[in-house]
């Protein structure tokens, strides 16, 4: 008699028994793997959702800084005061020295970021070179107390 074939006798009669199906211990063991499995991938779906936002705050603050060097860039290292960078309206009325700041300047700032405070700090190097460094530090989100700051070094010079 081989194990396959199993037969049960009982009450004057002789039945073969099948395996056919799942226990009820086994289909509550697979429920409950695939409710942990599920409970996994949803709590990954948040912390994705967390990461994708908080990538594309530091993509938009990068390229704020960029796009504020750039300027700087266009407007030329002899005219690196408050006077003409205002006038310019790439930086805001104050302060008056460096670092100034550029919230309330053409480039809305506060549409992107969160509560942002945005500094541009013009330095000289040397006679021919100044350095200018755009700094953005905002909230990360309106219930969070976490901030982030980016921030980006560039040289001016002059080429005349």
């Amino acid at each position: 008699m081989l194990l396959q074939d199993a037969y049960y006798i009982g009450r004057g009669r002789t039945r073969r028994l099948s395996n056919k199906g799942f226990t009820l211990v086994e289909a509550v063991v697979s429920l409950l793997v695939f409710a942990v499995v599920v409970l996994i991938f949803a709590g990954s779906i948040v912390l994705a959702e967390k990461t994708a936002r908080l990538n594309g705050q530091y993509a938009q603050a990068i390229s704020l800084c960029q796009h504020k060097i750039d300027q700087l860039r266009a407007v030329g290292y002899g005219r690196l005061n408050y006077a003409e960078l205002n006038d310019a309206g790439i930086i805001a009325d104050y302060p008056t020295t460096s670092p100034y700041t550029f919230n309330n300047t053409s480039d809305e700032v506060e549409k992107y970021l969160l509560d942002p405070m945005s500094t541009l700090k013009i330095e000289a190097v040397d006679a021919k070179t100044m350095r200018v460094t755009a700094t953005i530090t905002w909230h990360n989100s309106s219930n969070n107390s976490k901030t982030s700051t980016m921030s980006l070094t560039g040289l001016i010079t002059n080429v005349e």
